[in-house]
């Protein structure tokens, strides 16, 4: 199985749409899921720029932080992004990271 969707921020969350699709003849597909993800539940995004494509790679705080959004490790998803789309995730990643350090200063000022 693969999974195909896309990613948005809206407002405090991270929010998922994708199907699960049959890897081989992509035959098979499931409804349309959506999973959210708060912002404060995430550490750091990276992106990391391929020849075809790229990876945003979310990193969360705890096991529970992706809730039931697939994946096969624990505190990490990888998200693979299509070429035309690298420079969006390259400043989805960047921006998500400028907002999530400046929730780490405000925490350690209260």
């Amino acid at each position: 199985m693969k999974l195909e969707g896309i990613l948005r921020v809206e407002g405090e969350e991270l929010v998922f749409e994708y199907k699960k699709k049959d890897a081989v003849v992509e035959a098979y597909q499931s409804d349309l899921r959506t999973e959210r993800v708060p912002l404060k539940e995430l550490d750091m995004l990276e992106f990391k720029k391929g020849w075809f494509s790229g990876k945003l790679i979310l990193h969360g705080k705890s096991a529970r932080s992706f809730g039931d959004l697939p994946g096969e490790d624990l505190t990490e998803r990888v998200l693979k992004v299509k070429c035309k789309h690298r420079n969006i995730a390259a400043d989805i990643s960047s921006n998500l990271n400028l907002q999530l350090s400046e929730q780490k200063l405000k925490e350690l000022d209260d």
